[in-house]
Parts: C-alpha cells; sequence; structure tokens
C-alpha cells in the first residue's frame, strides 16, 4: 500500500528507537579481548569461593539477625516516604495488598491472562499511527513491545501514616509491559505541555525560589493541599478531557494526533491488568502508580481543576 504524503514535521515526533547494536570494527583488539577474558575468569573464582569467605556489607549483629529469622516469611520494601526500609511479616504484607485489590470500584479480578488479547489492541493502535504517519518508522518499531511481561502488583508501606500497621500505596510495576513503551511516548510528548503550565514547579529549590520574589505582608497565609489518592480517583473519562483541553488550548499540535495521543491514553488507562498472588486483576478507575506517564498526566488534570477553580477568567494559554 502506498504511504500518503504528508508535510514535514506536521506532526510532534520523538526521538525514542531502538539502541543500536553497532560495535566499531576498530574498537575490537586483542587487548580487550584478553581485558574481558581476566575480568570473566575472576568472576568465575568469586563465584566458586563459599559463600562465608565472601566479604559482606553486613555487621556481624545484622547476620546474627539474619540467621535466627526464617526470611522466607519476611517481606523488605522501602518506605513510601523518608527512603527507609521496612521489614513485614509475610502475611501481614498480604493482608494489606488484599484489602487494597478488595476494593471492587477500583479493581476487578479476571478469569484468565488477558495479554495476547491486549497486545493485539496496542499493535493495531501502534499500526495505525505508523499509516497515519503520526509515528516514524523508528518509533513504530521501537513502541512494539514483542515479548511483553505481565506488570506486578506491590506496595510501599506508609510508615510514616502507621508505624506498627502502615497501609499500602499500590504500585503496578509494567517495566517491559506490553504498555510501558507507549507510556513513554505519551509522556515524551506531555512533559513539554506540563511545563510551560503557569504552576508548574520543577522541585524543591524552584520552589523556594519562587518564594522568595514574593513581598510578604501581614495579612498573607502561606497554605498547602493534598489530594487523597490522586493517581486511583482520576476519572477516565475527565483525565482525557483535561488532556485534549491543554493540547489544544497549546496549539501545537495537530487534530488528528490529539484524537491519538488521547486514544493511546484511553488504550492504556482502560487494559491496565496486573498479577498477584495467582491472581489476574484489571484497574477499573484511575491510573497505575509506576506507569512512566503518569505523573504528566495527573499534573495535567490537577491543572483542569486549577483552571476552572482558580485561574478561571485569567486564560492558562497567554502563561505559554
Amino acid at each position: 500500500m502506498e504511504r500518503r504524503v504528508t508535510e514535514e514535521n506536521k506532526y510532534k515526533q520523538t526521538s525514542l528507537r531502538e539502541k543500536s547494536k553497532f560495535y566499531p570494527r576498530h574498537m575490537l583488539s586483542k587487548e580487550i579481548e584478553a581485558f574481558d577474558q581476566i575480568i570473566t575468569s575472576e568472576i568465575r573464582k568469586e563465584e566458586k569461593k563459599p559463600k562465608r569467605n565472601r566479604p559482606s556489607n553486613l555487621s556481624k549483629e545484622e547476620n546474627v539477625a539474619l540467621k535466627e529469622c526464617d526470611t522466607k516469611e519476611l517481606i523488605v520494601k522501602p518506605a513510601d516516604k523518608g527512603g527507609g526500609i521496612v521489614i513485614l511479616n509475610k502475611e501481614r504484607y498480604e493482608t494489606e495488598a488484599l484489602r487494597l485489590l478488595g476494593d471492587q470500584n477500583v479493581y476487578k479480578i479476571l478469569r484468565g491472562d488477558p495479554t495476547v488479547k491486549i497486545t493485539n489492541q496496542f499493535f493495531s493502535y501502534l499500526d495505525k499511527g505508523r499509516e497515519l504517519d503520526i509515528l516514524k518508522e523508528e518509533e513504530h518499531l521501537y513502541l512494539k513491545v514483542k515479548y511483553p511481561r505481565i506488570p506486578v502488583f506491590y506496595y510501599l508501606p506508609k510508615i510514616h501514616k502507621n508505624r506498627a500497621n502502615p497501609p499500602g500505596r499500590p504500585i503496578v510495576s509494567g517495566i517491559g509491559s506490553i504498555s510501558s513503551r507507549v507510556s513513554e511516548y505519551v509522556d515524551h510528548l506531555l512533559q513539554p505541555v506540563v511545563i510551560q503550565t503557569p504552576s508548574y514547579i520543577k522541585d524543591t529549590m524552584s520552589r523556594l525560589k519562587e518564594l522568595e520574589k514574593i513581598i510578604w505582608k501581614h495579612d498573607l497565609i502561606l497554605a498547602t493541599c493534598d489530594v487523597n489518592s490522586l493517581y486511583t480517583i482520576i476519572l477516565h473519562q475527565l483525565g482525557c478531557e483535561a488532556v485534549e483541553h491543554f493540547l489544544k488550548e497549546l496549539g501545537k499540535f495537530e487534530e488528528d494526533q490529539i484524537e491519538y495521543l488521547v486514544e493511546g491514553i484511553k488504550l492504556i488507562l482502560e487494559n491496565n491488568y496486573f498479577w498477584y498472588g495467582g491472581q489476574y486483576y484489571l484497574q477499573l478507575t484511575g491510573m497505575a502508580m509506576g506507569t512512566r506517564f503518569a505523573p504528566s498526566y495527573a499534573n495535567l488534570f490537577m491543572l483542569y481543576w486549577e483552571h476552572q477553580m482558580v485561574w478561571a477568567g485569567h486564560g492558562w494559554g497567554q502563561h505559554l
């Protein structure tokens, strides 16, 4: 089929492509091969040594503690905040995981593995993007995950809320999953939009610099607000509506590419499946904390709220 001709640079495209496997021949030498053989030999020698002779990064007390407990019954996870390490009893960990997954408004148990069906949907979506010339050939090849991994559920303990019985923050590890690279593609296109918004703050230092510009008066109050479980409460329709709204407001995307991006977001959101404890689950609302485009998506959703509740009448587009 003859591909239709499109205008140069009509669509916003990315630099995503498979990593090159090219290795310059002039980099190959007998010296490099000899070095490789020496290192490989040393590694094998270390592997053959008894474990008791290997160096340890644990103290004597820590080693004793590990020997006295059944490590198969322990779950080790990083804390949700603060950078600490949390060691939980396996039974307690699973109880909290099942409590989270038991919310039928958010999660649904599937009868079987939906990987093949969902893979076909993503491949059809990507083929459509290539046919429309929205995707370059390099992007098209990169975004197709030929041997996808099944996403896995876990959670991070919120010990800042309860040290004895910490609630969990649900995470879906989707590295290598069928949606992982499409999520990366969407994020590459949404990030520049988020960065240009008037309320965007890069990090703590950026926030401090902004505060320095303010002339404080006696009647000013510094206040913050927080959204409870933001990632899981965003309705698919509202989230996609927010993204579509700001992509159109920006005026730098073609109409058909906006439709294509929103279609891709819906595809990710509606097929957010994962495995835990011998069961396949589907997340019904919100998005998985762990997917690449989640922060950009959540930021645009919150901006949509700000646009209606805070910036109404100011016209955010004039800040871009």
